[in-house]
C-alpha cells in the first residue's frame, strides 16, 4: 500500500478536503451502476491508543469511536436512548447506550487490523467499552487484547482501521497514543494516498454492469481506503 506521512491530523482544513473529497466521489459514482454513490454511509473519527509492557511489546488496541451527528442521532433515536425526549442524555440512558455497538459475531474483525511486517495479527473481542453523547455526536470506546505480547523490536506494529466494503469511512483524528513502554517508541499516523484509492474504486466500479446493485454488493475497496497507525522503537 503506497501511504504518506501525516504530520498532524484533525481540524477543519483536514476535515474540509474529507469532504470535498468525498463529494467528488459521489459525483463521480453517480454516472456509474446504480447505488454506487451511495458510499460510504457512515463516518466515524477514530482514535488508537496502543498499550506497551515493560518490554516494549503491544499488549493491546484502544480504539475510540465519535460517529457522524446524522448516524448518532439515527441511534439515539431508533433505539429510544433518549426517553424523555430532551435531547441529552442521563447518566441512566448513557449506561443504557454503552456497548451498542460492541455486540459481534464470533470472528468479525470490528473494523480494526493489528499487524507486523510479516504477518497480520488475532484482536481479541472487544471489551472494557465506553460511551457518551454530547447532544449532537456520540462517541464509544473499547479495548481489543492479542492474545499474546508482540515484540516490534527494530521492526513496526502497524494498527489500521477500515471497512472492507467501504460502508463507514474511519479518520483517525489527533495524535495516537502509546500507554506503558520503557519511552522508546513512538506512533505516528498516516493515511493512504487517496488518488491511487480513488483510482482503484473507479475501476472496480467499471465491472458492474448498468443493472447491477452496486449498493447490495459493493466491491471490497476499504482497505485501498485504510489509515494506519505505526509504533516503531529506538533500536537497543
Amino acid at each position: 500500500m503506497v501511504i504518506r506521512q501525516v504530520a498532524a491530523r484533525g481540524g477543519c482544513d483536514y476535515a474540509a478536503a474529507m469532504t470535498t473529497r468525498a463529494l467528488a466521489l459521489t459525483i463521480a459514482a453517480a454516472l456509474l451502476p446504480q447505488g454506487a454513490a451511495a458510499h460510504p454511509h457512515v463516518w466515524i473519527d477514530t482514535t488508537v491508543e496502543v498499550v506497551l509492557d515493560d518490554a516494549d511489546r503491544a499488549v493491546a488496541v484502544r480504539i475510540g469511536w465519535t460517529y457522524d451527528s446524522f448516524f448518532s442521532l439515527s441511534v439515539i433515536a431508533d433505539r429510544a436512548f433518549d426517553t424523555d425526549g430532551d435531547g441529552q442524555l442521563s447518566a441512566a440512558e448513557v449506561a443504557a447506550l454503552a456497548g451498542f455497538d460492541m455486540h459481534w459475531p464470533p470472528g468479525v474483525s470490528g473494523d480494526t487490523y493489528a499487524l507486523t511486517e510479516t504477518r497480520d495479527l488475532v484482536l481479541g473481542p472487544p471489551e472494557d467499552w465506553t460511551a457518551a453523547y454530547d447532544g449532537e455526536r456520540i462517541t464509544t470506546t473499547h479495548l481489543r487484547r492479542l492474545p499474546k505480547p508482540v515484540e516490534i523490536g527494530t521492526g513496526t506494529f502497524f494498527v489500521q482501521v477500515y471497512d472492507t466494503g467501504f460502508y463507514t469511512a474511519y479518520t483517525i483524528v489527533g495524535h495516537p497514543l502509546l500507554t506503558g513502554g520503557t519511552g522508546a517508541c513512538k506512533a505516528q499516523a498516516w493515511e493512504p494516498d487517496l488518488d491511487a484509492a480513488d483510482e482503484a474504486l473507479k475501476e472496480a466500479l467499471k465491472e458492474y454492469s448498468a443493472n447491477q446493485d452496486v449498493e447490495a454488493d459493493f466491491p471490497a475497496i476499504g482497505r485501498a481506503y485504510a489509515e494506519e497507525v505505526r509504533v516503531t522503537c529506538a533500536a537497543p
